[in-house]
């Protein structure tokens, strides 16, 4: 509910972003911490001013792509996926799966967004559900809405 209404996240275009340069497929253990406590999704929210043309925001998200494609070389294990090892224990395969990467257009401005309950009004809209790997991104682009990453 955005405002006491509903809105609607059109997806205009999925893919999948690797890291820049080829990687060496290996497992990473998890800590015990991790193997204690159960698996949370972190919901990441960011907004920033949009006062330009809907072209000149499209050739941000290039610019978005390919700065993520950059840090995924330094951050390698974000582009894995989360598969159990042979004794069934949760490890981190780095095998560069890549992030998925979701463009889409909110019928919403951000001014009519409930951000008190963001679990009504953004989540899974705005936040992307992870359906893959360990991070998903969206960023919503349009005229009246700001430039929008979620992680």
């Amino acid at each position: 509910m955005a405002g006491g209404r509903e809105f609607k996240v059109s997806t205009r275009k999925q893919e999948v972003v690797a890291a820049a340069l080829p990687l060496q497929e290996h497992w990473l253990p998890l800590s015990n911490l991790d193997l204690l406590l159960p698996p949370v999704d972190v919901g990441v929210f960011f907004c920033y001013k949009n006062h330009c043309s809907p072209s000149v925001a499209a050739s941000r998200v290039g610019v978005l792509k390919k700065g993520l494609a950059q840090a995924l070389v330094t951050y390698y294990a974000f582009s894995g996926e989360v598969v159990a090892n042979s004794v069934g224990e949760p490890e981190i395969l780095c095998n560069n799966r890549g992030v998925d990467f979701t463009e889409a257009f909110a019928d919403v401005e951000l001014k009519e967004l409930n951000l008190h309950n963001p679990d009504e009004s953004i989540e899974g809209k705005l936040v992307p559900n992870k359906k893959h790997g360990i991070l998903a991104v969206q960023v919503d682009i349009r005229l009246l809405f700001p430039l929008t990453s979620t992680f």
